[in-house]
């Protein structure tokens, strides 16, 4: 057996030196012969997939929800997807959180030994995947205006800290919202994602029972900008509770969902160029991800 490692060295907070070493240790000891790949940026992880993956029994990717997300475009199309292995390295790790994955080694090894195959969907937004949100306004906005040194330092709480400073001066998107050819809503939006996880910005949650990870569908939530300041409380203490019910708020879940107007997207955190129409449809279980037994 075959294993692929791409290695994503500067997401996050800083690893311990001897991961990559102890990753290809684990994997001889359970059969595999191993090839490792460090990445100098998205497009590395992208191509090397492309290229690379199909001559694997195993990818295993080492990096933040940016690297998977580069590692899950160049496998998309592929005839031959192997399984895949995600040691989450990154800051928030909003989607590992949602499988139960673990950035420890201890972890990553149990899993090769006795995890299991979960089949899931991913997003496909034009002509580019994701692997679990495309978002606009306030917490994908907040990912870029956050200062590198305050995530290293505080973690997910950099966001929240960045997040709640950003509320007063948030600007609204008008937009209209389409599945297929029926509308669903218009209005003036402070944020806006489309998911297929229970946390998004490590701070809006889901609960386990509203998300099915390979059911071909996505949570479509948006956030109206608040018309006064009893409105915003009313949303932000909803959002805290997982109310989605709440004045302000809309949920839905979707196979495919367009949005008509101009904001600027964001794909697993990184920006995606700006664009007047946007469409995303859901790509029902794609990929076969290693996660734990239970």
């Amino acid at each position: 057996m075959k294993a692929l490692i791409i290695i994503n060295p500067n997401s996050g907070r800083k690893r311990q030196q001897d991961m990559p070493d102890r990753i290809g240790r684990a994997l001889r000891l359970h059969g595999y012969n191993y090839d490792t790949v460090m990445t100098r940026s998205s497009e590395d992880a992208q191509i090397t997939a492309r290229n690379r993956a199909q001559s694997y029994d195993l990818l295993v990717c080492l990096g933040g929800d940016g690297t998977l997300s580069s590692v899950v475009n160049g496998l998309y199309g592929l005839k031959h997807i192997p399984p895949i292995s995600y040691i989450p390295a990154g800051t928030r790790n909003d989607f590992a959180n949602s499988l139960g994955l673990s950035s420890d080694f201890e972890s990553f090894e149990r899993n090769i030994v006795c995890g299991r195959k979960q089949k899931l969907d991913i997003g496909v937004m034009n002509d580019r995947c994701f692997v679990y949100v495309a978002a606009f306004g306030l917490l994908s906005e907040c990912s870029y205006a956050t200062p590198a040194s305050l995530k290293k330092r505080l973690g997910k709480l950099a966001y929240v800290i960045e997040g709640a400073r950003e509320i007063p001066f948030t600007k609204a998107a008008r937009l209209s919202v389409y599945s297929g050819d029926k509308k669903l809503s218009e209005g003036d939006y402070i944020f806006g994602a489309v998911s297929n996880s229970t946390s998004i910005g490590g701070t809006l949650h889901y609960k386990s029972s509203d998300v099915d990870f390979s059911d071909g569908l996505h949570e479509v939530i948006l956030v109206k900008k608040p018309k006064n300041p009893a409105m915003l409380a009313g949303i932000l203490n909803a959002l805290r509770k997982k109310d989605y019910s709440a004045r302000g708020i809309e949920l839905f879940h979707l196979p495919e969902v367009r949005f008509e107007g101009e904001v600027q997207w964001t794909l697993d955190g990184e920006k995606f160029p700006l664009c007047k129409s946007i469409e995303i449809k859901s790509v029902p279980r794609v990929l076969d991800f290693i996660v734990p037994k239970q």
